[in-house]
């Protein structure tokens, strides 16, 4: 019987580790699971979308404090 770390993982947790791959930080465990059987496209996307995310937050922020 395979590990919880050995299954492929779900695409949530796919997103999780590269939400936490933004903080830098990761279990040795999860990092090999996600490069032995995650999907690469998955991960590409996901950051993707929250490197814009911190994008567009970081513009707001910058928007809110400098005067008009």
């Amino acid at each position: 019987m395979k590990q919880n770390d050995e299954l492929a993982p779900s695409f949530w947790q796919m997103v999780g580790s590269t939400m936490l791959s933004f903080l830098g930080v990761s279990k040795e465990s999860r990092r090999k699971r996600d490069f032995q059987h995650g999907n690469p496209k998955v991960f590409i996307m996901t950051g993707f979308i929250l490197a814009l995310l911190f994008i567009f937050l970081v513009m707001g922020v910058v928007k809110m404090v400098l005067p008009s």
